[in-house]
């Protein structure tokens, strides 16, 4: 592998962990908020919820942005932003303050990663429209992993030093990674004609994104329910309960390189339907939680099915974007996990006044059979190109 091929991915995942890790350091941060503002646990979860709505609409914007303007000059725009609203939201005088400061973290978080897998469509084409199963494996384990450890890491944080070094510390990380982007982000230019600022988007690419959606509205719902229940009924401090999602991290790590594996003998299909298998049967044990040992399986299970998933599903936005247009599917891609997510965040604010992590289980086990049969149905290959030789980089 060149040194180009090297760098490239590493430099592309550092900038993109931003947007799993913000989402995630959050869920551990809630209980410390609301006490110091004192807004109510229903009203403190729209802290998140905001952040997602805003995620929803803004990444198809970021790579639209990419495709047209250079993905170098929005991947390395977001960083900037990432180290000043770290520092803004640490500051924060108000709640008010907070969540408007939070909006705006969603817009730097948001950029890198349509803008960084632009950059690497176009610095390293492969296979039937995919960068190399490697590269995608890399960026996706730090993007899984990074999510995963983000209440781990809250939780330590905010033992030690209080909610609002979660947000300090996206200041050393980001100006790491802008560093490191200035020096070997390669400039790169999207492919094809660009008749216009809208694109058209296939309905393989829609469904693929629907899916991702949908896996991500079972893996927040954890990452809400668990940290929350284990500080309200369980009645541990924070940094214990982000260690009860640790497995999430650490088997993110472990199974990624396991979906490439399965992937090359199998195909895609197979990762996405144990994907699906395993999203069902972490719900399911979510549904018996009570005694605490049975979280860490539940993680364990939601970690392995999300690596598998994240992998799988991000492939296939490759596979059915057509390539001048890179940038803006992998935005919707990126929407589509904060769908997912709010979605979970706000069923979260109401189901778990209600009826504890029982709530959210049957909400996940209900997702959880969906996401199976999407497994069985979704498209894994581009269509044959018709006849009249129209463009083959797209459905």
């Amino acid at each position: 592998m060149t040194r180009v091929g090297r760098r490239l991915p590493a430099v592309v995942a550092l900038g993109t962990l931003f947007n799993p890790l913000n989402s995630s350091m959050i869920a551990v941060a809630l209980a410390d908020i609301e006490a110091e503002f004192q807004v109510g646990i229903a009203a403190v979860t729209w802290l998140a919820a905001g952040f997602y709505l805003t995620g929803i609409f803004v990444p198809p914007v970021m790579g639209t942005l990419a495709d047209r303007l250079g993905p170098r000059l929005v991947f390395c725009s977001g960083l900037v932003t990432m180290a000043v609203t770290g520092v803004l939201a640490a500051l924060a005088p108000s709640y008010p303050a907070l969540v408007a400061v939070r909006l705006l973290q969603a817009f730097g978080s948001c950029a890198t990663m349509p803008a960084g897998m632009a950059i690497v469509q176009a610095a390293m084409p492969g296979e039937d429209g995919r960068p190399p199963p490697r590269v995608i494996a890399t960026i996706s384990m730090v993007l899984t992993a990074s999510a995963a450890a983000g209440p781990v890491l809250s939780g330590f944080l905010v033992s030690l030093w209080g909610w609002r070094a979660i947000f300090l510390v996206n200041v050393p990380l980001a100006a790491v990674a802008l560093a490191a982007a200035l020096r070997w982000l390669p400039k790169v230019r999207a492919q094809g004609p660009r008749r216009t600022w809208v694109p058209r988007l296939s309905p393989r690419l829609l469904a693929t994104c629907g899916q991702f959606a949908l896996v991500n509205v079972i893996f927040y719902s954890a990452f809400f329910a668990v940290p929350l229940w284990a500080q309200r009924v369980a009645g541990v401090p924070a940094h214990v309960a982000g260690l009860l999602v640790l497995p999430m991290a650490a088997l993110a790590i472990v199974a990624t390189p396991v979906a490439v594996a399965l992937a090359g003998r199998a195909g895609l299909r197979a990762v996405l339907v144990v994907s699906a298998t395993l999203l069902l049967g972490g719900s399911c044990v979510m549904l018996a939680v009570g005694p605490l040992a049975l979280v860490p399986v539940a993680a364990a299970l939601l970690g392995i099915a999300s690596a598998f998933s994240q992998f799988g599903l991000n492939s296939l936005v490759f596979v059915h974007a057509a390539g001048r247009d890179t940038g803006v599917a992998v935005g919707l891609f990126q929407s589509s996990r904060y769908v997912g997510a709010a979605a979970a965040s706000s069923l979260l604010g109401v189901l778990f006044e209600r009826a504890g992590m029982a709530g959210g289980g049957w909400i996940m086990v209900a997702v959880s059979v969906i996401v199976l049969a999407g497994g069985v149905l979704l498209p894994v290959r581009r269509p044959a190109p018709a006849a009249s030789g129209g463009d083959r980089s797209g459905p």
